[in-house]
């Protein structure tokens, strides 16, 4: 009796897959219809069709195109094996049901986000990609050392290289303002940008007054998943998931 209870204890410590303490949600790694999603709504950059094989990546499996993580308050169109809303892979990346969830789900996270004032594209893409950061998260790349504060990887004592960090001016962009290995947001908005023109620097004009979506919201989006994912989505995905942004939560 004392073999088998070890046995058991084992087996919870080391997570095995027979373990009974490991959830179905942590289990899964994909949504069941992520190809035929896929292969429905994405596109190559010319516009024409692709194989699921071609865009297989971890996110785009869970019908996930800007990796949204599961919060306090699961996302709609989530529901997993027992109908409820909140299902995740181990990591806490969001699985839904189809992408025009996915897409709703970016829409509030920029809403959110355009509502604490977020509202250039340097700005945008400085929360997704901080300053702070390395390329790859690590402590030191190409020199440069990594300085957020989230007790990840950091420099070794008495390092002297230079260290990312947001630039001290007043406007930014790529040739002043970013150091080899780190982050780059003037970069990043110049992806997000892309089919609008606008300074990186300067209001998107993603929302109103009062939250509701302007069209630019549409344009920025399916930029952001180009930069995240290198992936082109149909833009009737993209406002088909703006749309459901009546669905508040």
């Amino acid at each position: 009796m004392r073999s088998i209870l070890f046995l058991v204890v084992v087996c919870c410590i080391s997570r095995m897959i027979l373990c009974p303490s490991i959830s179905l949600a942590q289990q899964q790694i994909e949504a069941d219809n992520w190809c035929t999603q896929a292969e429905d709504n994405l596109t190559d950059k010319d516009g024409n069709s692709v194989s699921c094989k071609e865009v297989g990546k971890r996110c785009i499996r869970m019908n996930n195109y800007w990796c949204q993580k599961q919060g306090d308050s699961p996302w709609l169109g989530t529901s997993g094996k027992n109908g409820k809303d909140g299902n995740r892979d181990v990591d806490g990346h969001a699985i839904f049901e189809t992408v025009e969830w996915s897409a709703r789900a970016i829409a509030i996270d920029l809403r959110s986000k355009y509502r604490r004032g977020f509202i250039s594209a340097v700005q945008i893409a400085a929360a997704y990609s901080p300053w702070c950061d390395t390329l790859g998260s690590k402590a030191v790349v190409k020199g440069s050392g990594r300085t957020c504060l989230d007790k990840r990887a950091m420099p070794p004592p008495g390092f002297s290289g230079p260290l990312c960090k947001q630039p001290d001016v007043t406007k930014a962009s790529r040739t002043k303002s970013c150091l080899a290995g780190c982050n780059c947001p003037p970069q990043i908005a110049e992806t997000l940008v892309r089919g609008l023109q606008p300074d990186i620097n300067a209001d998107l004009m993603l929302f109103d007054s009062k939250g509701n979506p302007l069209p630019n919201l549409g344009v920025v989006i399916r930029n952001l998943a180009i930069q995240e994912q290198g992936v082109y989505i149909k833009q009737n995905v993209i406002e088909a998931g703006i749309a459901k942004l009546i669905n508040k939560k």
